[in-house]
């Protein structure tokens, strides 16, 4: 691993559910956490187990097929297969009403989980709902709000997943004791510079840049932010082999 002590970390990116173990392999030990947008997709994904990969079972808020599908029993079965939720919360386009039902129903059942929230347009409509329904394993993907928000957001004890696309001053607002990686592959890919999921290079020189700090101790320092949402959540005894030894290490 060259100048770093763990592998790179994704903790939101998205990945074909039919991906073949040759292009994992291509990803050189990366460890993805794989969002998927709809219970089908996450259903589908569940047949194809490969390491480093973490399948999260989602329901896009933006996706009208997504939500015209949700089912909370369905849900419930199917969040046992998978220590990790996402992508979930709401969105500034399509149906807020059925949008905010279905995160509700996510809070309430999610379990020991990490969630993974999307919030796009509705970052405040986001950290209300959370008021109401916390969880202790949230991740804010990608999160813009004010900094009466984030600080909203930190009390409820929410972590944050960065990427490259974001600007200083958006990463250097959030709680550096809060941050964890991303990509959003494929998303914004001209933006973040990532290749592919769990690139996260471009990042990482940026906040080692913020913070003065090498690579290998930025990358050190969100798995040990990992460690402490895990166990927040209680969710360690969940996560995939692989991820809980890289943990016990941070």
């Amino acid at each position: 691993m060259d100048m770093y002590n763990f592998p790179a970390l994704d903790c939101h990116a998205h990945v074909a559910h039919d991906v073949t173990q040759a292009q994992v392999k291509s990803l050189e030990g990366a460890i993805i956490f794989a969002m998927t947008r709809s219970l089908n997709e996450f259903h589908a994904a569940t047949s194809n187990r490969q390491r480093g990969l973490v399948w999260a079972i989602g329901t896009h808020p933006a996706n009208a097929s997504s939500l015209n599908q949700w089912s909370g029993d369905r849900f419930r079965r199917l969040a046992k297969l998978s220590p990790i939720i996402g992508e979930v919360g709401l969105d500034r386009r399509g149906d807020l009403e059925a949008q905010a039902r279905i995160f509700r129903e996510v809070l309430v059942n999610a379990g020991a989980s990490l969630i993974s929230v999307h919030s796009t347009g509705r970052t405040r409509e986001v950290i209300n709902a959370l008021e109401k329904n916390s969880h202790p394993g949230v991740i804010l993907h990608w999160f813009l709000g004010n900094p009466q928000e984030v600080s909203r957001a930190a009390a409820l004890g929410c972590f944050f997943s960065v990427n490259a696309a974001m600007s200083d001053a958006q990463l250097t607002a959030l709680p550096l004791d809060r941050v964890l990686p991303e990509t959003d592959f494929p998303s914004s890919r001209t933006r973040t510079g990532a290749r592919v999921p769990g690139d996260v290079r471009a990042l990482e020189k940026t906040v080692a840049r913020l913070t003065r700090k090498d690579v290998g101790e930025v990358r050190e320092l969100w798995y040990r932010n990992l460690r402490r949402l895990s166990l927040q959540a209680e969710v360690v005894h969940r996560l995939p082999l692989e991820l809980a030894d890289a943990l016990e290490r941070a």
